[in-house]
Order: C-alpha cells, then structure tokens, then sequence
C-alpha cells in the first residue's frame, strides 16, 4: 500500500467544506496514517463549548483547565461534575487498582503493611517461591538481624 503525505490545494478545500481544518486534515494524514479519503470525509468530533463560570469554579477547587477539559470532551461530564469532583488521591488510586486487580487477598496486603512490609516486599518474596502467608507474616528483617544470621550460617558451614 502506498502512502501519500501530500494533500493537494483541492484535497483542503474538500476538507474545508466538510468543516475540517487544515491542521487536523494534516494531522489525520501525516501523523495517524488515515488514507486521504477518510481524512475527508470523517467528521470532525464536536468539542463542548465551556462556560467560564464552570473553570473558574474548578480552578477554585484546585482542578487545573486541562483537567477540567479532559473530563469534559474525553470523559463526556457535566460541566458541573468535572469543575466540582475532587481529585483522586495517586495512593487510593493506586490501592483501588491493586484491589481491583485481585491477585493477592486484600487481607494478607493489610497484614503485611501493619507489618512494615511494602508491597513490593511482599510481590518479591512471592516471586520467590515464598506462600503468600510467610510473604506478609514474616516481618523485614534489619541489617543487624541480617549480619548474625549470615555469622551463624558461616559458623555451621566451618563447624
């Protein structure tokens, strides 16, 4: 297949009376690929007019403009709900996917973080042929636990 990134001076002037703009004819062609015709002939997609009072309101409560946008013309929201709908906190967020995820019970994750053990401690120790039992019953042993465990290790193998 071959692939054409000139648009000829009628090939804008089709797209113009279609409502499309030379960028994103431009764009569609040079960038994503699309076959001309379909650059052409693909309407574009309507963008929500903003009203000034919903971005100053979520400027307020501390949702920047892109965001505001986002939730907006990606997510398809209100106004209203994306200027006034906190921000998720990255932990929860963070949290609510790995709960989501369900490889590991929500309840062993709980133990071994009252433990000290990070999760990735525990993802690790799992991975290691450990039960995910001892991966969040067994607290993180310090240096100094570390260093007399080696001593008698090296003692019985001289022994």
């Amino acid at each position: 297949m071959s692939y054409e990134y000139y648009i000829a001076p009628d090939e804008y002037e089709m797209a113009k009376e279609r409502g499309i703009r030379p960028a994103l004819l431009e764009k569609r062609v040079r960038t994503l690929a699309w076959s001309k015709t379909k650059a052409i002939d693909t309407a574009p997609q309507p963008k929500n007019r903003v009203e000034q009072r919903w971005v100053e309101l979520a400027e307020r409560n501390g949702i920047c403009y892109s965001t505001f946008i986002y939730r907006v013309n990606q997510l398809g929201w209100k106004q209203e709900r994306a200027a006034t709908t906190a921000l998720a906190n990255r932990q929860e967020q963070a949290c609510k996917a790995r709960e989501q995820r369900g490889k590991y019970p929500v309840e062993l994750l709980e133990q071994a973080a009252r433990l000290g053990i990070s999760y990735s401690t525990f993802r690790s120790r799992v991975s290691r042929g450990w039960t995910l039992e001892e991966a969040a019953g067994k607290p993180v042993m310090s240096a100094s636990e570390i260093g007399h465990l080696t001593i008698q290790k090296l003692k019985k193998r001289k022994g």
